[in-house]
């Protein structure tokens, strides 16, 4: 009886052994994970899929198994997107829909994000524009390649100026508007500082808006770049006061002493050479011009450290 039981027992042992699972040789799992003894169609739902190579989010979680597992040999099953799903966009933003989609919805929500990475970033006016201006394909799911130079989409504004005063095509104006016009503005007259001005510096208080020089609005009427063509008033409030500009420092430009950053910030350049004073408490914000040149004789005197400081007593 003994041997009996053992030869069955070893014939079942045989046969399990060289049984091959129907989901391939290399599946290695217990069947009892996902099966039940009593009925091998009763499949189990605590089976963790988070295990496998293709992890359960989204959508993804509440699909029915044979959805995707349309054969039991499980390592052919289907892991792309477009493997499973319809390209409605036909090809024009390729075969990656994770970088648009997720798993909980077909819903887009990083236009924005989407935009910058492909080089053409929503700013200004185009936050609020209608995507079908620039996508003008046929079907609302196609996106064809475009342009993304402004010219291709504004070539109509830059030759609606024709004729005017900032006429473009006659002042010789390329159509890279960025160069001029703010990218991040709501309209044509938001202007930038991206125009080469390399011939006259837009640096300190000249950084300013293109109509506070070109007063006119004619773009083709070159202006001088002397500063009292702009600066005269300076000059000529000054005549009464201290320093005098129309007298003393008439022979000399206003760049001699002034910068840009604004007119209150003076060093006369020659007055080192003239003299070393600009050191100790001579030197930056402890001493003023004004301090010592108390009219104007006494800018071409020679100076001499009694003249100001006179209370002091030598032992």
């Amino acid at each position: 009886m003994r041997k009996i039981t053992f030869l069955i027992l070893f014939c079942f042992l045989i046969i399990n052994i060289n049984a091959k699972s129907p989901h391939g040789n290399k599946f290695n799992i217990d069947c009892t994970v996902c099966h039940v003894t009593k009925d091998w169609k009763i499949i189990k739902s605590g089976f963790d899929h988070n295990k496998t190579n293709f992890p359960l989010t989204g959508q993804h979680k509440m699909t029915e198994c044979k959805k995707c597992h349309q054969s039991l040999l499980f390592s052919n099953t289907k892991t792309k997107c477009n493997e499973c799903h319809t390209d409605v966009h036909q090809g024009t933003v390729g075969k990656e829909c994770e970088r648009c989609h997720t798993t909980n919805s077909w819903i887009v929500t990083n236009t924005r994000a989407l935009h910058e990475e492909a080089g053409f970033p929503l700013r200004g006016a185009h936050k609020t524009a209608d995507c079908n201006r620039c996508h003008t394909s046929a079907s609302d799911l196609r996106f064809e390649n475009i342009r993304t130079d402004c010219f291709a989409c504004h070539k109509d504004k830059y030759f609606a100026t024709a004729g005017k005063t900032y006429d473009h095509k006659v002042l010789g104006f390329d159509t890279d508007c960025a160069r001029c016009h703010n990218m991040v503005g709501m309209d044509w007259n938001t202007i930038g500082k991206g125009f080469d001005h390399s011939f006259f510096t837009l640096t300190g208080g000249h950084n300013i808006d293109c109509v506070s020089c070109h007063k006119e609005g004619d773009y083709r009427k070159r202006l001088s770049t002397d500063c009292t063509s702009c600066h005269s008033g300076k000059k000529s409030e000054a005549t009464t006061v201290i320093p005098a500009h129309s007298s003393i420092f008439a022979k000399y430009s206003c760049a001699e002493c002034h910068t840009t950053q604004t007119w209150n910030t003076v060093k006369f350049k020659q007055h080192d050479a003239f003299y070393g004073i600009y050191s100790g408490k001579h030197k930056g914000t402890w001493t003023r011009c004004t301090d010592c040149h108390k009219n104007d004789a006494g800018y071409d005197a020679k100076n001499t450290c009694s003249r100001c400081h006179n209370d002091i007593q030598h032992l």
